[in-house]
């Protein structure tokens, strides 16, 4: 018995196995990307990011505040003012003692792998920096406040205790730290902001992103699911692919 004769997929079952695989391919090697690319965007505990975003409110209310206060001569205003620069000084040395205790008995994610040994201590020392400033500039304040001999209070519930006995020239020599310590302050933060978009735009990584206020972003998956025009030429392949069958003779 003479049967028609076998089609070419037929007697290649295999190339019918790689064209049916081949959109497949395509799109696994195009559409999953590592951890560091936009498809992966973990971020950190909704505790650290509260307490990094309230931080850096708290120090830009703080320096506007002062700025506004050079800026007037109402006598109340600027006694008001002044008194806004303390509590927000004060509530800056709350938060970054508390970031601080979570950053000590939390680890966190890496969010920039592959970063060289050098890069990492750079990072290192710059954070240390950082909260260094973030508690020399209130506790300078505090002392300020208190060679001046001015009670002060914290949301006049906590009465602090006084760090320096009353004296005015030591007075002056703390106004001069402070504002010394400020703009240290304001140039690290800036380098920080600098150093942000550096891993976001240059590694692209999710250091950035990670600190960001938001959900996470996490599009992995077990079996990923191709773009619709992949998806139709896939079926189309395996649809040919198992039109033609062996003829027996």
């Amino acid at each position: 018995m003479i049967g028609k004769k076998p089609s070419r997929w037929a007697l290649q079952p295999g190339i019918r196995r790689r064209a049916a695989n081949v959109p497949v391919a395509r799109m696994s090697r195009s559409h999953i990307r590592p951890h560091g690319s936009s498809e992966f965007r973990a971020k950190h505990p909704v505790l650290i990011i509260a307490l990094h975003w309230g931080s850096v409110l708290a120090i830009l209310v703080a320096v506007v505040a002062m700025f506004a206060r050079d800026a007037i001569e109402d006598t109340t205003a600027r006694q008001i003012l002044l008194q806004v620069h303390r509590q927000l000084g004060l509530a800056v040395l709350v938060v970054v003692g508390v970031r601080i205790l979570v950053r000590l008995t939390k680890s966190l994610a890496d969010h920039a792998p592959g970063m060289s040994t050098i890069m990492r201590v750079a990072a290192r020392g710059a954070h240390v920096l950082l909260y260094g400033l973030l508690v020399a500039l209130p506790v300078v304040g505090w002392a300020l406040t208190s060679a001046h001999d001015i009670p002060l209070s914290f949301l006049g519930v906590i009465h602090l205790p006084k760090l320096a006995a009353a004296d005015s020239e030591l007075a002056d020599t703390l106004a001069d730290y402070h504002v010394w310590l400020a703009w240290a302050l304001l140039a690290s933060v800036a380098m920080h902001a600098v150093a942000a978009l550096w891993h976001h735009f240059v590694r692209r990584d999710a250091v950035l992103h990670a600190m960001l206020p938001g959900r996470s972003r996490d599009r992995r998956r077990a079996n990923v699911t191709p773009p619709s025009g992949l998806r139709r030429r896939a079926s189309d392949s395996q649809s040919a692919g198992g039109q033609s069958q062996p003829v027996q003779s």
